[in-house]
């Protein structure tokens, strides 16, 4: 079996399995009120849009603000309502501010569903990243009306060698810069979580801001 399949079999399993807890917050998110929507952009290349978010380890960190909400003080990224193009190849980044630890399952060190199963960190193309190292997540799946389905899974790292440069609240004065690229296909609107374990204690690190919309959960929709 290919490395590919051999990861896109233990992530499918671990979506399926622990993504119970990952997404058992959002009956709570679906209380929270979406940001305006944030929509791709043509890049000048036939077919291709582009997008860019950031992490910021508070909801009021940034130039690129969140709303802060009930919850100023939870990590957040800058926007949870992202809109693309059906049948388009998405070029994104990812500006990633916080600091991070060790995952809880390494397989999300591993990058899945992106084109060539790679991502681009600060103008390096890698497949993985050291699971102990890791700030974040942005893991996105989901099944359309028309039998669409969307699984992509990407590391955010944090760089230990930044760890006593902050501004305060130790953050990186400078991000750790991740591209990635994925297609979609027909139109529907598809979850995306962080499944880095950031949350309260409830749920074991994967409630509160990590499945809250507006914080580390979000949609994606394709038009």
């Amino acid at each position: 079996m290919s490395r590919s399949k051999t990861i896109g079999v233990a992530l499918s399993s671990v979506l399926l399995g622990a993504g119970v807890l990952s997404l058992m917050g959002f009956g709570l998110a679906s209380a929270q009120p979406h940001q305006p929507a944030l929509t791709a952009t043509p890049t000048g290349t036939r077919g291709h849009v582009a997008l860019t978010i950031s992490v910021y380890p508070d909801s009021q960190f940034g130039g690129n603000r969140g709303t802060g909400g009930a919850h100023p003080d939870w990590v957040s990224y800058s926007n949870d309502n992202l809109v693309v193009p059906a049948n388009s190849v998405v070029d994104m980044t990812v500006k990633q501010y916080d600091s991070g630890g060790e995952l809880n399952n390494s397989v999300f060190g591993n990058v899945f569903g992106t084109v060539g199963n790679t991502m681009n960190v600060n103008g390096k193309e890698v497949s993985s990243w050291d699971p102990t190292s890791i700030g974040h997540t942005f893991t996105l799946r989901g099944i359309s009306g028309d039998g669409t389905r969307l699984m992509v899974s990407v590391p955010l790292p944090f760089d230990t060698n930044k760890g006593a440069e902050n501004n305060g609240g130790g953050v990186e004065i400078a991000p750790m810069v991740v591209k990635f690229s994925f297609k979609t296909g027909g139109k529907g609107v598809y979850q995306w979580n962080c499944e880095f374990p950031c949350g309260g204690s409830r749920q074991g690190q994967f409630g509160e801001a990590m499945s809250t919309y507006g914080y580390m959960s979000g949609t994606l929709t394709v038009k």
